[in-house]
């Protein structure tokens, strides 16, 4: 019989909890390393998961699928294509695993209070727990949860802590001249830390091979504007060498090839010059880039044939459009046309009854109106000569000047240094000498890169140049639409205009070898019947600003 003090009754006001307890014994497997070294080169994956078959086996977990397997930086979760495959799949489930077993929390993540984040909505939303192999600590626990999320933030702190010891080691190792990973195609990478016993060195080097060389040629050949990417390609495989349309791509826009290191990790994100040798200089780099604006590919039309090489070559006077070939094909007919000007157009050839010269012939003439007297070419040798002997000089002693000014303004920033090391001189003044020498730096180097290259084989290069142009329109009428479209552009860089008005053609710029050697040439003529002797010293300034010993190459 119950007491009147018997307080048992009251036990059914008392609201009960419901708990959702999950008896199923499946668990899933994530598995992960840091990097694609980690993952080629030790059995860290394999290790993983061999420790959590067994934790799994020994505890009655049912293996039910693995994510993983991969190497993926837990510095973000989300960023991580298999971590994201995991939760997602977890959610889509109906019946819920019983949790996820890792080797070590590590491993699970290092995002700190983004995992806690996720580790929340996986215990109390999906009622999955999370299960460290390696200690059988698991979230079942309020003291196994405060634990593992306490170790989610301490793998945070440990990839705080690496990245400042590490990271300030590698920028003063890039800042060197140096690179991490793989250099690009073209190039053998020796150092102490590479796959490949037989580039095994105590020193990192970087050194152009084989194929190196042959795509050093290919920057000239993509530089000229004269050959497409297919082209190229064509030129390496036959040479036994393939590469994709992708890759030649990035090629010419890797500024690598250039000796530009323009790593991220870099002090204040600034671009530097590596230790390496170039494929193509600085200011041909820069060049290169202007020419993939306008024409990303190189790519030529189909429909630009033998029959029409001038198209896109000439452009209209009146609106500045390039005028484009095309086929009659009825009375087999070449001519070009303004699309814009409807008004504007020519026959590409003359025929018998034609009221005007054609274009291709009229190009001709312009030609003709630029070859030298073959009477005069070794007087016109030798001016040539002189003028380019000055040249060499000239761009010689200017480069001479900039190396000994750079070698000043170096030693001057090195005995800074050392006087603020020894503390000679306060912070606020070193800082302040500092940045005004490495601007100065920067100038002169710069001015040292954009310096005109001195000419190499000079006496060869402009004898055969000048041997072609005293036939440079017949040279023209006889090869193919290659090599009449490098003739056309090496001659006047920019194109020509067409006046439909007075049916001739305009040259806004003429390659400045062919302007010079023209120029002697009439002034030969003129001074035949006077005197042969005004080759003097003053005729030197006939080179002017305009030279560029680049294009000789007729």
């Amino acid at each position: 019989m119950k007491t009147n003090n018997d307080i048992t009754e009251f036990n059914k006001y008392i609201k009960k909890k419901d708990v959702n307890i999950n008896l199923s014994r499946d668990v899933l497997v994530y598995t992960r390393v840091s990097s694609k070294s980690q993952k080629d080169n030790n059995d860290s994956l394999s290790t993983q998961k061999t420790i959590i078959t067994e934790f799994c086996k020994n505890n009655d977990y049912n293996i039910i699928d693995y994510f993983g397997g991969t190497y993926e930086s837990a510095k973000g979760d989300y960023t991580r294509q298999e971590f994201t495959k995991l939760i997602d799949y977890i959610k889509r489930l109906k019946i819920k695993p019983f949790g996820i077993v890792v080797f070590m929390i590590n491993r699970f993540s290092r995002s700190g209070p983004s995992s806690i984040g996720i580790l929340h909505e996986l215990v109390e939303l999906q009622k999955v727990h999370l299960i460290e192999a390696n200690s059988g600590l698991n979230t079942t626990t309020p003291k196994g949860y405060i634990q593992i999320s306490e170790k989610l933030i301490d793998s945070r702190k440990e990839n705080l802590v690496r990245q400042e010891t590490v990271i300030p080691n590698m920028i003063t190792f890039l800042s060197k001249g140096f690179i991490f990973g793989r250099c690009p195609i073209g190039y053998d990478h020796y150092g102490p830390r590479v796959k490949n016993e037989k580039f095994l060195r105590k020193e990192q080097r970087i050194v152009i091979n084989d194929f190196g060389k042959e795509l050093k040629e290919c920057f000239q050949l993509k530089l000229s504007g004269n050959y497409s990417d297919v082209q190229i390609i064509d030129i390496l495989k036959r040479k036994g060498y393939n590469i994709s349309k992708q890759q030649i791509s990035k090629t010419w826009r890797n500024p690598f090839y250039c000796g530009i290191s323009i790593n991220s990790l870099l002090k204040d994100g600034q671009a530097i010059e590596g230790k390496w040798e170039k494929l193509i200089s600085i200011k041909d780099f820069q060049r290169l880039q202007k020419i993939l604006e306008n024409n990303p590919s190189g790519y030529k039309h189909k429909k630009q044939n033998e029959f029409k090489p001038l198209t896109g070559f000439i452009r209209c006077k009146k609106c500045n459009t390039k005028m484009v070939g095309y086929i009659n094909k009825k009375k087999q007919l070449t001519y070009y046309k303004c699309n814009y000007c409807n008004s504007v157009s020519l026959n590409g050839d003359t025929k018998k009854h034609s009221k005007r010269i054609g274009g291709h012939d009229l190009f001709q003439n312009l030609l003709q109106s630029y070859e030298i007297n073959p009477s005069f070419l070794k007087l016109i040798e030798l001016q040539l000569n002189k003028i380019y002997d000055y040249y060499n000089h000239k761009e010689f002693e200017n480069e001479r000047s900039l190396i000994k000014k750079i070698n000043e303004k170096e030693d001057k920033s090195n005995k800074l240094d050392i006087r603020y090391g020894l503390d000679e001189i306060p912070k606020e003044i070193y800082d302040k000498t500092k940045v005004l020498l490495t601007e100065e730096l920067m100038i002169l180097k710069e001015e040292l890169n954009n310096s005109n290259p001195k000419l190499s084989n000079q006496k060869n290069m402009i004898e055969k140049s000048l041997k072609n142009l005293q036939n440079i329109s017949k040279i023209w009428g006889s090869v193919g639409l290659n090599d009449k479209q490098k003739i056309q552009k090496t001659l006047f860089p920019l194109g020509i205009y067409y006046d439909n008005e007075k049916h001739s053609y305009l040259t806004p710029e003429i390659n400045s070898f062919v302007l010079i050697s023209n120029s002697i040439s009439d002034d030969c003529e003129e001074n035949k019947k006077r005197t042969n002797h005004f080759f003097d010293e003053k005729s030197l300034s006939v080179a002017g600003s305009g030279v560029e010993p680049e294009t000789f190459g007729l």
